[in-house]
């Protein structure tokens, strides 16, 4: 099957308005939009809704679209100021005024880049991780993204805890061969970091 990245008439499709080359988009750069958003407002669900509704923008404007290059700025800075936006509108919270002004300060430039550089990186290992075999790759998420520990997965999947181990010692091995193992270990912190804001609300 070709990959929708592969066809030449991708864009061709988004302008005229193609759901499935819509979704396409959607599903390529949701996930680490939204860890991205997630990261400048603090809140999980803020930042979905944010993301999606960048999405609705970026639906009434398919025709304006040359490259999906295009399309991934428009979200990214779409994204961005939506934040911005929505940490404005926080004004009963002390803490948000310092960040807003931080963020709109040249250090929170950095910032931000940095975190669109992260959710890029997430991106890309999430999409390794989808070319593992099945098992292993529901072991590697209950573990990593999920927080499970071997015991819960052994019990939900109905496996030894030696296999469990063994699933995730060659996840590991599988993506050590297209990522550094800094890369690796910052994935697994950022995932964390998720979980705990989704926890907090």
């Amino acid at each position: 099957m070709d990959h929708p990245e592969l066809n030449p008439d991708l864009i061709n499709e988004f302008q005229k308005g193609d759901p499935h080359a819509f979704t396409y988009f959607f599903q390529l750069h949701y996930r680490p939009l939204c860890y991205f958003a997630s990261q400048l407002v603090g809140s999980q669900q803020d930042a979905e809704d944010i993301v999606k509704d960048t999405y609705v923008k970026l639906w009434q404007k398919h025709t304006d679209f040359a490259t999906p290059q295009n399309i991934k700025a428009f979200l990214y800075i779409t994204t961005r100021n939506a934040c911005l936006n929505f940490l404005r509108h926080l004004q009963v919270k002390e803490s948000s005024r310092k960040e807003l002004l931080y963020l709109e300060a040249e250090k929170g430039q950095e910032l931000v880049v940095n975190q669109m550089i992260r959710a890029e990186l997430m991106q890309e290992i999430y999409t390794e991780i989808e070319k593992l075999p099945e098992k292993r790759r529901m072991v590697f998420k209950m573990a990593y993204l999920d927080g499970l520990k071997n015991d819960e997965i052994a019990d939900q999947m109905h496996i030894s805890i030696h296999t469990v181990k063994e699933h995730k010692g060659k996840a590991l091995q599988f993506l050590r061969l297209r990522f550094s193992d800094k890369n690796i270990i910052l994935f697994i912190l950022l995932c964390s970091q998720c979980m705990e804001v989704v926890e907090k609300h």
